[in-house]
């Protein structure tokens, strides 16, 4: 197979748009294929997809956006694979811009600039997730869930049981790569407004599992992000509240101080003992 990176694009009901954005994409330079996982269409997304000479892999049923990019990823033959959306957002001059770098990275994202298309009644929640997942992770994250990626795919694999179903795929693949300390460059992209049907993504109902997603996924990858600043506000807590109760009232260990002292020990005990394990899981998935 010519060629060291596949295109992958998940597709659900996308007959409107799917043909146009394979025939603007057409077949770039150093690519040897594009991938098209319908995620069970009830029109004709796979037939158009198949007809401008994408190979096609057709789920039963609707599976979610995270599950087509598995399928896709775990179906590409290629070194590399490059992943974008079937609404037409993404541009051909910037797919190939992430193509370019992905050699030299285990994940190129495409940072969405300020001129690209926003939907603003979301922007405020992603807005919000973006501060999260920064504090979670003590890092500055440009882009958090841009659908326009690329992957090493050798990498990409090891963490695909960690990948959910819908569209948290995005989100936790930055995490994790992130976490684990792989190479990651963001690549500025425009992206347009969406074609056809309205986004399924619901930012209050997604919104709030996303953030779960985010403390589950700090918790898997570095514990202590997670359990050591609730222990030291415990902690705190019941050394502030003894200096109030000792100046307003008297001189005294009440039980709630104390079961707050206890409570943060315990909880600091148990993030130590969490990142051990973690610390485990990363050496095996090193091993392999």
């Amino acid at each position: 197979m010519d060629g060291n990176y596949t295109i992958l694009i998940p597709a659900y009901n996308e007959s409107h748009s799917i043909g146009r954005v394979l025939d603007e994409i057409g077949m770039p330079s150093s690519c040897a294929e594009v991938l098209v996982v319908d995620d069970g269409s009830d029109d004709a997304t796979a037939e158009i997809a198949s007809n401008h000479g994408a190979r096609v892999i057709r789920h039963r049923r609707n599976r979610g956006y995270g599950a087509s990019l598995r399928t896709g990823i775990e179906a590409v033959k290629t070194e590399y694979v490059v992943c974008c959306d079937a609404d037409g957002q993404h541009r051909l001059e910037d797919l190939i811009r992430i193509a370019e770098e992905a050699p030299d990275y285990d994940m190129v994202v495409g940072m969405r600039e300020r001129s690209s298309h926003r939907d603003w009644m979301r922007w405020p929640g992603k807005v919000i997730l973006a501060i999260f997942a920064n504090i979670l992770t003590s890092q500055k994250i440009p882009d958090l869930n841009s659908g326009l990626r690329s992957f090493r795919v050798s990498v990409i694999r090891k963490y695909l049981h960690l990948m959910p179903p819908g569209f948290s795929f995005s989100t936790t693949s930055t995490i994790a790569l992130l976490s684990m300390g792989y190479f990651v460059k963001y690549v500025p992209i425009v992206v347009k407004k969406r074609d056809g049907r309205k986004s399924t993504v619901r930012i209050f109902r997604d919104g709030m599992r996303v953030m779960l997603l985010l403390v589950n996924l700090t918790t898997l990858f570095n514990p202590l992000r997670v359990f050591l600043p609730v222990s030291l506000s415990l902690i705190v807590g019941s050394a502030l509240y003894f200096v109030l109760y000792s100046w307003f009232v008297d001189v005294d260990v009440t039980p709630v101080m104390v079961m707050l002292f206890i409570t943060g020990v315990l909880v600091f005990l148990l993030g130590a003992v969490c990142e051990q394990v973690s610390a485990i899981r990363r050496e095996l998935h090193e091993e392999r």
